[in-house]
């Protein structure tokens, strides 16, 4: 089904929406605001930006009156069109977390060494099929916010919720008047399917959990995800609840299949919880994505003291040592 590419879900918010991609997946930005706009996500570089003036210009505004560009964090899928929104809308102000300000000084670099570390293999798969971080270059914002900072945008403002964890600096935004949570990457990406989380290197389970089970309490009417299936109203709490249950699977999958062999490889245990949990990552995501979530997912039960890395071995395996009282959820 093709959807349209400007949909409004809302007075204040339209999605500006781009084609879909290798998983069926499509990268959106949101258009926010009555009289003055904010911009919050870009898509790809090269994929929607002129849709953003067009969506402006049928709300009978002008260039001018787009404000801000916020980021939720600085991912090819979600930044890559920023370079030319600058262009676009001269007047806007494009913004993002403080904790990414060493990240924009090298994004293209800084991102793959810090937030996923490819291996030789990953490289050379990378030198065959293009390098989606190659559409970031170095990059100043004007406004490096901090957790909790408002922007008023007319009769809304917009409220930052820092979100590490799926990695370090994603943020998602809030606004008061619609009660409208724009998620990000926080609850799912690709292709958007609540197992389809990613926790890159620089990210952390701990507090990844800590704030899906923040969004299952929070007072929201609508989510906006960076990536397909916006939720409103009864929708929003089940489906964030989803999302928390696919975690918790994966990791009883995880835990299962130690059971069952006692020393397994990370490549062994992608095998098999990807196997029993039916999930298949598209380009590029089938590189960036596994190996940092399983890692997320061994650190947490590493920390319980219920799983054992084994050093000396060759290559490094992983022992379920916790309680069999403690095995599943």
């Amino acid at each position: 089904m093709i959807s349209e590419p400007i949909r409004k879900i809302h007075d204040n918010i339209t999605i500006i929406e781009g084609v879909s991609g290798d998983g069926g997946e499509r990268n959106r930005g949101y258009l926010v605001g009555k009289d003055s706009f904010a911009v919050i996500n870009t898509g790809r570089r090269g994929s929607i930006e002129n849709t953003f003036q067009e969506a402006v210009f049928n709300k009978g505004k002008d260039i001018k009156d787009v404000k801000y560009i916020f980021i939720t964090h600085p991912y090819p899928d979600v930044m890559g069109g920023v370079y030319r929104l600058k262009k676009q809308f001269p007047n806007a102000q494009v913004a993002i977390h403080e904790k990414c300000e060493e990240v924009l000084k090298d994004p293209k670099n800084v991102i793959k060494t810090k937030h996923f570390q490819f291996s030789r293999k990953e490289r050379l798969y990378f030198a065959v099929k293009k390098d989606p971080f190659d559409d970031l270059e170095k990059f100043k914002p004007d406004i490096y916010f901090k957790d909790g900072e408002k922007f008023d945008l007319g009769d809304t403002r917009l409220m930052v919720v820092n979100f590490d964890g799926n990695s370090y600096g994603h943020s998602m935004f809030f606004t008061t008047s619609e009660r409208s949570m724009f998620s990000g990457d926080a609850l799912n990406l690709y292709p958007a399917l609540p197992h389809s989380y990613l926790i890159d290197y620089s990210g952390n389970y701990k507090e990844w959990f800590k704030n899906i089970e923040f969004l299952e309490k929070a007072k929201i009417s609508m989510i906006c995800p960076a990536h397909d299936g916006y939720q409103e109203d009864r929708h929003v709490i089940p489906y964030i609840s989803y999302v928390k249950e696919a975690f918790l699977q994966f990791e009883n999958q995880l835990v299962m299949a130690m059971t069952e062999q006692k020393y397994l490889t990370i490549n062994d245990l992608i095998e098999r919880v990807h196997s029993s949990q039916g999930i298949v990552w598209y380009h590029p995501y089938s590189v960036l994505a596994p190996n940092t979530n399983m890692i997320a997912h061994l650190n947490k039960l590493i920390d319980n003291q219920k799983v054992q890395r084994n050093e000396k071995t060759d290559p490094i395996t992983y022992t379920y040592i916790g309680s069999k009282e403690d095995l599943f959820y």
